[in-house]
């Protein structure tokens, strides 16, 4: 299905507000360019949907405006679904000042023809002031409004009582009708209360007992809007919206309003059809949700938020993309969840039920913008169809318009209406152009194949195969145009090499992968590089540059001395030498790090830290568990190839733990077969370094306690903290049982009550680098 381009959805200033927890809806904004408020968004989209308003010119809503008589009218015979019955009502005069020259003739007709069950009589929807006039152009009041709701709901004079106003308001209040309005019936009704009124009315229950959306047509409950605005498959028909609700590709099309409405894009609810399944309505329920900006990819068992709070999540919950046709489970699609992406998150009884993901790479569209000198809203015009409100991210961090810079490659996610700023760029040797260098759609270089947009064309065309030039790439790793080499265009791909091939770090969470040949890879195996090429099927490798810095990260604030963190920032520990494995940075369950123990960081164009090297800080980058040998004999050969009758033997070593085992393929180990050990596994599965644990003996599970949700153990006279992921085994006395010790709980926290449970006299293993137990044994 192809997606249009949608005009608005995030405020900018939302997720720029310390990437905090935020609640649901406080990212959204109306398809009407003046309402800030998200309620007030949310109503007035709600009635977008269904027909009722379609703003007061320039794409405006004015919900400050008062409305008329006349206006008001025009909006119930819209809510009801009336409004094909206009143009035979607007032939004849009912109302002495409600003639054919008044534009409202045919609702206001129509309106004063409608009847509603008064008890046993039927009673016209609305009638004049008493003379023969109706006073189109007089201000209507909250009262007169809720009157005309509550009689479309099918309550009687009776039920509503005698005296009016007041009866009818306390009536108002008691179904829910008049909330969140002012308590000031005879104040003339703004078009934001309007919209309030309207949306309450369809939550509310009718004389029947029944909710009045119900009634409308046929209601699919729990439903969430995925993508609004958006092509049906033959591309002939716009407007339309997708939902979880849909069968398999397929997308809803209003019966009488736009699918545009940006504000109801990842709210859940119930969704209305007619017969022809098409959305008379949307409702959003009650349901408790919040949405968050996600720090550090998501995890098969929980997600963390910018701030530090923590959310489990089932394997089975329900999670939604805004690029996908269908929901599928977490564990499936947890791994799209990238740090920075801000997801939300639907509660019923305190259980995460459903997780809905704002955009993802996919979504971002075909065309990009180069930037060359002053960024400004204009030049992104065509990009966004003219939306001026949409956010900016540069590495899953929110920028400023001021902070893109001369040769970012600007591309657009309609899906959350933001501008995603890549400052990814690769010198290389142009080495091949298909169909041709002029017009390319894809080009080679070192063994990789480039998707080339249209829009780079006006670029390619000034190099020819052969050339050096540097590759001006989105953050999904195509092209969007060339530049000569020079000091301001400098390669800033940053990534890892190995024997013959490189791969390169996309600003979006994913990789590319180079092949050529590199003369000291050896020398660089498992370190942060940056990438580029001077000679065809070269790659020049260079280790990141060192640098210091006098101040503290601070982890929860997003802070490296007077740098900002980016959201996207990815953390790497040395583990042994120059070597380094790659964080999680849920996994920094530390306040602060000393600027001593920073080994080096990286800033993107914007001056945003990217990339950050702790020296040996956290001992994360370790996989625990205990070495198991094996001893193989092999026959010695002379140097003919005949069988001496001696043997060699080798010990292959394994790390064997609760998740399984790991092959420790030539590491030189000399240690204790059963040793309690961490080992960081590298690039290519590479084992880089290998630690053996502190043993604590004589534990006892009275020792250990929580403080602010955080396990702890008091042992040996000091207090270490129970690492997130503990390990946990039966101390069966024999190597050979090793494999099948192991508890098997899905948490760390589940398989500490296990084995406390199991017995009272524990052993712990600590890491000599964070300081964490990380195995704790049983007898």
């Amino acid at each position: 299905m192809k997606l249009k381009r949608l005009i608005s959805w995030l405020l900018a200033s939302a997720l720029a507000a310390s990437l905090a927890v935020m609640p649901i809806g406080a990212a959204g904004t109306s398809s009407f360019g003046d309402i800030s408020d998200r309620e007030t968004a949310v109503n007035a989209d709600i009635l977008r949907l269904m027909g009722v308003v379609s703003g007061t010119g320039g794409n405006q809503f004015n919900p400050n405006g008062t409305l008329t008589r006349a206006e008001f009218c025009t909006m119930v015979v819209k809510f009801m679904q009336q409004g094909d019955q206009v143009p035979i009502h607007a032939t004849r005069t009912i109302f002495s000042d409600v003639t054919s020259k008044h534009w409202a003739q045919g609702y206001v007709n129509l309106a004063a023809s409608l009847t509603v069950k008064d008890g046993e009589r039927e009673v016209p929807l609305i009638s004049g002031v008493g003379d023969g006039r109706f006073q189109p152009d007089e201000k209507i009041t909250q009262a007169q409004a809720a009157t005309i709701l509550i009689r479309v709901l099918g309550y009687s004079s009776e039920q509503a009582g005698a005296v009016w106003p007041q009866s009818y308001m306390n009536l108002a209040e008691s179904i829910g009708l008049s909330d969140g309005l002012p308590s000031d019936y005879n104040a003339a009704l703004t078009r934001g209360q309007a919209a309030q009124l309207f949306v309450n009315a369809l939550s509310c229950k009718n004389g029947e007992g029944s909710d009045y959306y119900t009634t409308l047509g046929k209601a699919q409950e729990d439903t969430i809007i995925l993508a609004v605005n958006v092509e049906t498959d033959d591309g002939t028909s716009d407007g339309a919206i997708r939902t979880t609700a849909n069968k398999e590709s397929e997308a809803y099309l209003p019966a009488e309003g736009e699918g545009n409405p940006y504000a109801l894009q990842g709210k859940r609810g119930a969704l209305v059809l007619n017969d022809k399944d098409e959305i008379v309505t949307f409702v959003p329920d009650d349901s408790s949700a919040t949405t968050i900006i996600l720090s550090g990819d998501a995890q098969p068992s929980y997600v963390k938020a910018s701030g530090g709070s923590q959310y489990t999540m089932s394997k089975d919950t329900l999670l939604y993309t805004a690029d996908a046709t269908e929901g599928k489970s977490y564990m499936e699609g947890y791994s799209v969840l990238k740090s920075g992406t801000q997801i939300t998150m639907y509660s019923e009884r305190g259980k995460i039920v459903a997780v809905y993901a704002s955009g993802s790479a996919s979504s971002i569209d075909s065309d990009a913008v180069v930037v060359m000198g002053s960024p400004s809203t204009a030049m992104f015009h065509q990009l966004t169809g003219g939306a001026t409100n949409f956010n900016i991210q540069k590495g899953r961090q929110t920028i400023t318009m001021s902070q893109i810079q001369p040769y970012d490659v600007v591309t657009y996610d309609s899906m959350s209406n933001t501008l995603i700023v890549s400052d990814l760029r690769l010198t290389c040797i142009y080495e091949n152009a298909s169909p041709n260098s002029k017009a390319p759609t894809e080009i080679e270089v070192l063994g990789h194949t480039f998707e080339v947009l249209d829009s780079a064309w006006e670029m390619t065309g000034d190099y020819k195969v052969g050339d050096q030039v540097t590759l001006l790439l989105t953050a999904d790793g195509k092209v969007a145009g060339m530049a000569a080499p020079s000091g301001k265009t400098r390669s800033t791909a940053i990534g890892m090499v190995d024997s013959g091939k490189a791969t390169v770090f996309l600003p979006n969470g994913g990789t590319l992968e180079l092949s050529g040949t590199i003369s000291n890879a050896d020398n660089l195996a498992d370190q942060l590089v940056t990438i580029s090429s001077g000679a065809k099927g070269k790659i020049s490798a260079s280790k990141l540059s060192s640098k210091s810095t006098s101040g503290q990260f601070l982890v929860e604030e997003g802070k490296l001395g007077s740098y900002t963190v980016s959201a996207g920032v990815q953390i790497y520990e040395q583990v042994n030498g120059g070597a380094m494995v790659k964080l999680d940075p849920t996994s920094l369950n530390m306040a602060s790090i000393p600027g001593e123990k920073i080994a080096t960081y990286h800033l993107n164009t914007s001056n945003y830290v990217d990339y950050i090297v702790l020296d040996r800080v956290t001992g994360n980058a370790y996989e625990y568990g205990i070495l198991i040998s094996t001893t193989t004999s092999t026959p010695v050969l002379d140097g003919d190839g005949e069988d001496t009758g001696e043997e060699k033997e080798s010990k292959k070593w394994n790390l064997v733990n609760g998740s399984g085992t790991i092959d420790l393929k030539n590491t030189g180990f000399a240690g204790k077969n059963g040793t309690m050990a961490g080992v960081a596994v590298g690039s290519n599965g590479r084992i880089v370094s290998i630690i053996e644990l502190e043993e604590i003996k004589s534990v006892s599970p009275s020792d250990f306690f929580e403080s602010q949700g955080v396990q702890y153990v008091n042992a040996g006279g000091r207090t270490y903290r129970v690492a997130d992921d503990v390990e946990c085994c039966r101390d069966t006395g024999s190597i050979r049982d090793a494999k099948d010790s192991w508890f098997s709980q899905d948490s760390g926290e589940e398989r500490l009550a296990a084995i406390k449970a199991f017995s009272s006299d524990l052993t712990i293993y600590v890491d000599p680098i964070g300081d964490q137990v990380r195995v704790i044994s049983a007898k």
